[in-house]
C-alpha cells in the first residue's frame, strides 16, 4: 500500500473503497461510514486496552483538534505523525475489519471504539477540551511540559495545550 487512503479503505473493508481512494481526507463526509471507521480504528489503535473512559478521552482529543483547526475528524486522524497507530502504513491489523482471529477482549474494544466514533460524529455529546495525550511508560514528549489541566486516565496522560499539532 502506498498511501494512507489506500491502506485505510482496503483494511477497513469498505464497499465504496474505490470511491473513497480518490477522495482527499477533507472531502470525506463527516457523518459517513468511512469517517466512522477511520475514527474507530484511531481509537482502537491508540486505546484498545483502555476503559471506555480512556477511549472517550482520545475521542475528545480528536474533537478538540478538529474544532481548533477547522478540519474534519478524518483529517485529524489521518494527519501525518499525529496518532501512532497510523505512523506505519502496514500497522493496521487486517483482522480489525473482519474480527477473524481476534481475542474476545479486542472484539469488545473494537465495538466500543465504533460506538464512540459514532457518538463523536453525532454531535450529541459535550466533549472535554483535550488536545494531547501520551503514555508515560513508553515516551514523554517534549511538549508534555506545556500541558495544562492534566489528568491520568488508564495508562495515558491527557491535557490541553495552546500549541496544537
Amino acid at each position: 500500500m502506498s498511501t494512507r487512503r489506500e491502506l485505510t479503505t482496503s483494511l477497513l473493508s469498505l464497499s465504496f473503497a474505490a470511491t473513497a481512494q480518490t477522495e482527499k481526507p477533507e472531502t470525506i463526509p463527516e457523518d459517513s461510514e468511512l469517517s466512522a471507521r477511520i475514527i474507530s480504528y484511531t481509537l482502537f489503535g491508540e486505546a484498545r486496552g483502555e476503559t471506555l473512559k480512556g477511549k472517550m478521552a482520545i475521542a475528545a482529543v480528536i474533537h478538540t483538534r478538529a474544532n481548533l483547526k477547522n478540519k474534519s475528524y478524518a483529517e485529524i486522524c489521518l494527519q501525518e505523525a499525529q496518532f501512532s497507530c497510523w505512523n506505519k502504513l502496514d500497522g493496521v491489523p487486517a483482522n480489525y475489519s473482519t474480527g477473524i482471529d481476534m481475542l474476545p477482549i479486542d472484539v469488545k474494544a473494537r465495538n466500543e471504539c465504533y460506538c464512540v466514533a459514532w457518538l463523536l460524529i453525532s454531535g450529541q455529546y459535550k466533549w472535554e477540551s483535550l488536545t494531547h495525550f501520551y503514555n508515560p511508560d513508553k515516551v514523554t514528549p517534549a511538549w508534555a511540559v506545556s500541558l495544562r489541566r492534566t489528568q491520568k486516565i488508564g495508562k495515558h496522560i491527557f491535557g490541553y495545550s495552546h500549541i496544537i499539532p
